[in-house]
């Protein structure tokens, strides 16, 4: 087999994008009931498998030599046994040098982007790659500065391929992150449930669906697709409507208190957390479907559907910064990976509200998962929202509500103390 020009076939950048259109075109491919319940790490490990390019890497070289014909001009002189033709056949010697190699052999045929007009020739096969040489008498030098120079050749043009394809190697783990997390959010806002005034939920039909990956045939193992986690509906989500009426409601009640103090301080931690229930169940139907406001575990108000939290509310005495703070990673911990909301209703007991107010705002921005301070209510709510700590692209409603409601000096009652 006569030796080839190496190194020019191909546009590596074309075959990069190629790749990176096939890699998109598999996600694509996949329901997004099967892309968002896999693994995210397992997904990105199994699709660097499969779609990255190996490199070349080089092992030692080694000389096969050889007695052959070659073919030489017709000069006069001959004798009749040859031919009429315009050359003929005579004995010479064949050596060959064998590259073996790992990696795409594909590269041997790629310009990278960097390049020159000189590249060399050989013959790719399997795992190596050889150059011959055809001589009637070489000598030693002839043959160790040819061998010489095609191996120079060889490691001059790999070493250009060679950023190219470890920058897009490098690269597919964050295409596939966007790629999922886009989706996530397409998926997001597409089946988001609408919920009224009772909560109800808008059910997806989407079911997991089984997804072939094909194989490919450039690898002799081919990677395995990560199976997806076991299928499970959609998270319930509360709408914003309704979610500004709960603090409205919220807010009225405190008010009550506001105003009548003395009917209110000697109650304990139960009886005023019902206070605010009463109101809400009353304006929201408090039907017994999981949509209701009830007590769940240690938080104050919360509202459940289909078993998940929708809603969080936590009453609090205001003890300071760093009791805040605090609060805040309880709120959080409560909360269930879609997008939900949740409120503290942080009570005064016989400080300075003014200073309370004050620090509320510094106190919930210098919170690390905290991305943004998205305005006031009056003079005491405060909206913000936040990150959760598991996934950054997740956004959180949290709302304080801060109200004035003193208490006794001593032997007065005792909310959850903050």
């Amino acid at each position: 087999m006569a030796d080839e020009l190496l190194f020019h076939k191909y546009d590596l950048s074309r075959v990069i994008e190629n790749q990176r259109a096939e890699l998109l075109k598999e996600l694509d491919a996949m329901a997004d009931s099967r892309l968002l319940n896999t693994d995210l790490a397992a997904l990105q490990s199994y699709t660097q498998q499969k779609y990255q390019l190996e490199m070349i890497e080089l092992g030692e070289p080694s000389v096969d030599e050889g007695r052959t014909k070659m073919q030489v001009g017709r000069y006069g002189g001959f004798h009749s046994g040859y031919d009429d033709g315009g050359s003929v056949s005579v004995d010479a010697q064949r050596y060959t040098l064998e590259v073996p190699f790992t990696g795409d052999k594909d590269l041997f045929f790629c310009r990278g982007s960097t390049f020159n007009m000189n590249p060399p020739r050989g013959t790719v096969r399997d795992s190596v790659i050889a150059t011959t040489m055809v001589e009637r008498q070489p000598t030693a030098d002839q043959i160790n500065a040819t061998f010489e120079r095609f191996l120079k050749d060889l490691d001059e043009h790999l070493g250009w391929l060679h950023p190219d394809v470890v920058r897009w190697n490098e690269s597919i783990a964050a295409v596939v992150g966007s790629h999922v997390q886009a989706r996530r959010a397409r998926a997001d806002q597409a089946g988001a449930v609408a919920s009224g005034l009772k909560f109800a939920l808008k059910q997806r039909n989407d079911r997991a669906a089984t997804f072939a990956a094909p194989v490919a045939a450039r690898k002799k193992i081919a990677p395995q697709l990560p199976p997806a986690k076991p299928a499970a509906p959609p998270e319930p989500a509360l709408s914003d409507a309704i979610y500004r009426d709960i603090l409205d409601t919220l807010q009225q009640m405190a008010e009550v208190m506001e105003r009548s103090p003395h009917a209110y301080a000697d109650m304990d931690e139960e009886t005023l957390r019902f206070q605010f229930l009463v109101p809400l169940n009353a304006k929201f139907d408090g039907e017994a479907r999981g949509e209701a406001f009830n007590y769940g575990g240690k938080t104050d108000i919360l509202i459940t559907s289909q078993g998940r939290n929708i809603f969080i509310g936590e009453c609090k005495i205001w003890k300071g910064e760093k009791a805040l703070s605090e609060a805040i990673d309880q709120v959080l911990g409560y909360l269930s990976w879609r997008d939900t909301k949740a409120a503290i209703l942080l009570f005064n007991r016989n400080r300075s509200f003014s200073d309370v107010l004050a620090k509320i705002r510094p106190t919930m921005e210098k919170h690390p998962q905290c991305t943004s301070f998205d305005g006031k209510r009056g003079e005491s709510e405060f909206a913000f929202t936040f990150a959760r700590a598991d996934d950054v692209s997740r956004k959180l409603k949290l709302t304080v509500l801060a109200f004035d409601v003193p208490g006794h000096v001593e032997g007065g009652p005792s909310i959850r103390q903050l």
